[in-house]
Parts: structure tokens; sequence; C-alpha cells
């Protein structure tokens, strides 16, 4: 590559690249790795993943696999993640762009980090993209903003607003009128009612239900399980049936 600012970091060679190639923006099986064995489905071709730091990913393989009772498990070695390219690169938009890629799906673990790269990326000019699974339904006049990601089975309500870097996993519920702020998370098998509003960096563990006309505080963490019938304040944990407040969090960052 020549051209452009400089690169850092590790860029392994990427030969297979097209019009409608993208770059997916982490590598952990649970998001990136799953997404990719649906995406090129939904008209995308996978051109290589994305770790934004310079030193790649650390992972000691030999002791992560034998924990995994799948069988089926890939983590990312010698610069390859699922039998792809893995560029590890601080400036990766650059990366993407001297390549010829201008398309990319932002979703690392870290809600802010994934905050700070999407806006990264616009400021390269990279398109953002959706990866909505063929089985997710969207009900009439919702408003689905760029680089949102809808796992199989979810629902998304008449005129619900789903702004970027959410991600909505297998099977959860957003009802008519809810608002899901930027980069909140929501796990599988949640259901909100009408007219909620979950605020940015939230994260709503498995199975949780929240009642209609509800408010949840940006940073805030609700418990697998738990019950939301008021409004939960930001960067707090609420746990049970009904929910109550065991954890208020210091700083922005929520654990």
């Amino acid at each position: 590559m020549t051209g452009g600012s400089k690169i850092t970091g590790v860029v392994p060679e990427i030969t297979d690249i097209r019009a409608n190639s993208i770059a997916i923006v982490a590598w952990d099986e649970g998001t990136g790795g799953q997404i990719h064995s649906w995406i090129e489905d939904t008209g995308y071709h996978v051109a290589c993943f994305v770790h934004a730091d310079d030193m790649p990913p650390n992972v000691d393989v030999a002791y992560e696999r034998p924990r995994r009772e799948a069988k089926t498990f890939d983590f990312p070695e010698n610069n390859r993640f699922k039998g792809l390219p893995l560029i590890s690169s601080r400036n990766w938009p650059t990366v993407l762009s001297q390549l010829g890629i201008d398309k990319a799906l932002v979703m690392c673990g870290d809600q802010r980090e994934r905050l700070r790269n999407i806006e990264l990326a616009r400021a390269h000019g990279i398109t953002l993209v959706n990866a909505i699974h063929p089985t997710v339904t969207i009900m009439k006049d919702a408003i689905i903003h760029d680089n949102v990601a809808l796992f199989a089975r979810a629902y998304v309500g008449y005129r619900a607003e789903i702004h970027s870097g959410v991600l909505i996993n297998t099977g959860s519920q957003v009802d008519h009128h809810n608002v899901i702020h930027p980069c909140a998370h929501i796990d599988t098998g949640v259901t909100t009612a009408g007219n909620v509003v979950i605020e940015r960096f939230a994260r709503i563990h498995t199975g949780a239900k929240i009642i209609n006309n509800i408010r949840i505080g940006e940073g805030t963490v609700v418990g697998a399980g738990a019950l939301i019938i008021k409004h939960v304040p930001p960067r707090v944990t609420v746990v049970g049936v009904p929910a109550r407040v065991i954890k208020h969090h210091d700083d922005a960052a929520s654990d």
C-alpha cells in the first residue's frame, strides 16, 4: 500500500476484495464471528476482520480451547480469524481505504470503544453497514440507523428508533415507539413493552423484561431475568423481580 497516512500495526495480505466487501471490526465468536456466519446471505462479502489496536490480540489458544465445551470455536491465530485476514491497527480506516474497502461494521465488545470506532470510521469516510439477520421482523415506520446488528428472530416494533452501534441479540423484542440510544446492548430473549427508552451504553442482560413507559439510564446494567417496573437511573446495576439497585458505578464506565 502506498500514499495516505502512515500505517501502524499489522496488516496481513488481503487478496479477495470486491465491490460489496466489508470489514467486521470485532473478532470474538459471539459477535463478529457469529455475524460473519450469516451476513453474506444479506448481500455483503466479508473481506477481513479488524482488531482496533496496533498490537494483535494476545490469545493463548492452547489454554482457551479446552475451556470451551463446543468443539467448533474460533480464536485469532497468526493474524487470521475464521480463515480470513485479521488487521490489527488503530488507524484501521486508513488501512481499509488504501486497500479499497469502503464499508465496515463496528462491533467492538466494549460499548464505548464501539462508539469511538464508529466516530473514527465516519471521520474517514467509511460507510457503516447494518447486520440484519434474514429472520428479523421490523414493523412499519421503524427507524434503523447505521451500524446496527439485529440477530436471528429479533423483533423491532412500529415506529421504534434504533440508533447507531446498537446490538439486539437473538429473539429479543423491542416494541413500538421504543428509542434505543447509541451503543446500547440488548442480550438474548429480552422483552420491552411500548415507549421504553434505553440510553447510551446500557446493557440489558438475558431474559430481562421492561414494562411500558420506562427509561433505563446511560451506562446502566440490567441483570438477567430482571423485571423493570420503574425508571432506572444512569450508571447503576439492577437485579431481581422487581428489580432493585445493587451497585452504583463510580465513573462513566459500567462494569
